[in-house]
């Protein structure tokens, strides 16, 4: 031990060592490797389960769609065998149509949901920026990005064209509503065309069935599960996808990114461990007296060898972890940015706004995988001082 806290003392916490150029720059390289992978983890996890919460904010962890519209009790007795699986559930009633005003008009997306459902609507309680659900007159949700392209308000009136098969012919029924709220859906998509309403306002314009109901299921691990039997179950009646499949292959995208940049970050940190051992290389070049007045001391090699080792150890745990926080520091910053001023475009990115999404074994193990190359970078010049001969540093001026 004696051995140990000398070479602490005399080496390892001297100034010439800790504050010398190449230390520094080394163990800065190391800090800014782990730093930039930290961050490309946090942000591509948050982008991924940002876009998650989106899809099942507004759809569920479940979708059953019916070939035609049924009646809502209809589908109810259908799901009666799968309540135990059942968190929550809301029935919808999906259809396509004209949003107008004044002389801006497009076509969007209608959902009506059952009135008791939308006001406890999982994806609504944060999600609308203005407005609320407190209105008696027929009224509508929309989201940020329609409002402002048809220059709607929050209270405005607005005109809404559907048309609807009557027999043998079609029909065109024009009603006005309430722009209730304008909210902020998760994706630029649904908030381009995504129009929300109560099932009551959809039945004013002559809808009595539903579409189909949506499932947000108590452990979402049973996912598969209950997709399947459903499927067994419910074949012929009823589509049924899974929040995954509304965009599967972006997230197949999403995880094949992933593993490029992981590589790609990675690569640094083992360029970070060579200027660590070229730090050590240096360091055994300017202690070869020490070294030899240690072993002449009585030291053992693998005792020189394994001091070298510990350096590298301390460098390794202090560039990981200093390179974790600052990770996370700057996510935070960029998290702010760009909620605040939007530099990435939601159009090509699909999201509106960045979320981190960190879990404790990927900080775990970019610091475990950051020391161990750390380590391993400090066994040629540990092996260096290993090997060197008590004379040459007694006779090195």
């Amino acid at each position: 031990m004696s051995f140990y806290w000398l070479w602490l003392k005399r080496v390892l916490f001297s100034s010439k060592t800790i504050f010398q150029f190449s230390a520094l720059f080394s163990l800065f390289g190391l800090i800014l490797a782990v730093a930039s992978l930290t961050i490309a983890i946090l942000v591509v996890n948050g982008f991924s389960s940002g876009l998650e919460k989106a899809l099942v904010d507004r759809q569920g962890h479940l979708r059953l769609q019916a070939d035609n519209n049924v009646f809502k009790e209809d589908i109810l007795e259908d799901i009666a065998n799968y309540k135990k699986f059942i968190a929550n559930q809301a029935l919808f009633l999906s259809f396509e149509g004209l949003i107008l005003n004044g002389p801006h008009f497009k076509g969007v997306l209608f959902e009506a949901v059952e009135d008791e459902k939308l006001k406890s609507f999982p994806f609504l309680k944060n999600r609308i920026l203005k407005g609320n659900l407190e209105h008696s007159e027929p009224f509508v949700i929309i989201g940020s990005a329609l409002a402002k392209e048809l220059k709607l308000t929050l209270g405005s009136s607005s005109s809404v064209i559907v048309s609807q098969s009557e027999d043998s012919y079609f029909s065109r029924k024009q009603f006005r509503f309430t722009v209730a709220g304008i909210a902020d859906f998760g994706r630029h998509e649904f908030n381009s065309f995504f129009v929300l309403m109560p099932l009551s306002s959809a039945q004013s314009l002559g809808m009595d069935k539903v579409s189909g109901i949506s499932l947000w299921i108590k452990n979402k691990n049973q996912l598969g599960l209950l997709k399947q039997k459903m499927k067994n179950s419910l074949k012929g009646s009823y589509s049924i996808h899974s929040w995954k499949d509304l965009d599967r292959a972006f997230f197949e995208v999403i995880e094949s990114d992933k593993k490029i940049i992981f590589l790609v970050l990675f690569i640094l940190i083992i360029v970070a461990g060579f200027n660590v051992s070229s730090s050590l290389f240096v360091q055994v070049f300017k202690r070869t007296k020490d070294i030899s007045i240690l072993k002449s001391l009585g030291a053992k090699k693998s005792l020189v060898r394994n001091l070298f080792l510990l350096n590298g150890l301390i460098f390794g745990f202090l560039g990981s972890a200093i390179g974790i926080f600052t990770g996370l520091f700057l996510c935070h910053i960029l998290v702010f940015i760009q909620n605040k001023w939007r530099l990435i475009p939601e159009q090509i990115y699909k999201v509106n706004e960045l979320v981190l999404d960190w879990q404790n074994h990927d900080l775990l193990f970019v610091f475990i995988a950051s020391v161990t190359i750390v380590i391993l970078s400090s066994l040629l010049p540990a092996r260096r001082a290993y090997k060197m001969n008590i004379r040459t540093g007694l006779y090195h001026k």
